[in-house]
């Protein structure tokens, strides 16, 4: 949760809730019966909170909150209610919460929707892993702070070799299986701490968050082999494929830079027979 919003949000609930409680306080007796559902202004902060926080506990728990408000302020100025009175703040308690549920329901339908969606707009459909999109983002935010802090960065581009004859051979369905096949075995040896995406068509792109030169070429050997030793079936036949990988070292770059000495690297390593690493520091 942000600080800042979580601020604002706290300050909101107590500004409101001095206000809620004044009011209810300077009404007079006559003017209580009057308005009996003067605390359905509750409903305010308590829709602002949820789209803040679009989660069932912050709804139910702003929600309890304000009924708990409610009904200490009510029967602290009134220490003998009558029966009509506890009638009309029941009654009051129950459309508000009626309010309550149904607008948290719509809220968090709503947020689910949007995750869903911003999930679409950063995952690439074929292997499940993030896009080119999400790389973008990630850099933007990234290599300021990686510059500021004069921290280590290793990026690689992977390239499956021939791929093309994987098409023309196997069509674009063998095409696909074969790019999740090697989605797979490229996950599979990366850490929690890294940065998997697939950067187009048969090209995959791998950020190395606080990793020095050596451990960036540990990974990349370790992918390479792991791909080459690998046993891909379509269509009850074995297809063997291998990858080469551009691997370049981050040294002030900008996002386009960095990314262009990896791929400078990696064509490098397809000019030199494929199969194997290129670097560029």
């Amino acid at each position: 949760m942000n600080r800042k919003r979580f601020k604002y949000s706290f300050i909101l609930i107590f500004l409101f809730t001095v206000v809620l409680v004044f009011i209810d306080t300077i009404l007079t007796e006559e003017a209580s019966e009057k308005y009996p559902f003067i605390w359905s202004l509750s409903l305010i902060p308590i829709i602002l909170i949820s789209n803040m926080y679009p989660k069932w506990k912050v709804i139910i728990g702003s929600g309890v909150f304000y009924s708990f408000l409610k009904y200490t302020t009510e029967f602290g100025q009134k220490i003998n209610p009558d029966n009509n009175e506890i009638n009309a703040l029941i009654l009051g308690s129950l459309i508000n919460w009626s309010i309550i549920l149904t607008i948290g329901y719509f809220i968090n339908k709503s947020y689910k929707l949007l995750l869903k969606v911003e999930e679409l707009t950063i995952t690439d459909s074929l292997t499940g892993i993030y896009n080119r999109r999400y790389l973008e983002l990630f850099m933007e935010k990234s290599i300021p702070i990686y510059k500021k802090m004069n921290g280590s960065l290793v990026f690689m581009m992977l390239d499956i070799d021939h791929f093309k004859k994987v098409n023309d051979n196997y069509g674009h369905q063998g095409g696909d299986e074969a790019l999740r096949h090697t989605s797979g075995i490229i996950g599979n040896n990366l850490r929690n701490s890294d940065v998997f995406v697939r950067f187009g068509g048969e090209e995959f792109a791998v950020i190395l968050p606080n990793t020095d030169v050596t451990e960036g070429l540990i990974i990349a050997e370790r992918i390479r082999e792991a791909v080459e030793k690998s046993e891909f079936f379509y269509k009850n036949e074995r297809i063997h494929f291998t990858i080469s990988v551009g691997v370049s070292f981050f040294n002030g770059d900008t996002a386009e830079e960095f990314i262009k000495k990896s791929d400078n690297a990696l064509y490098k390593a397809k000019e030199n027979g494929r199969n194997q690493i290129a670097i560029i520091s």
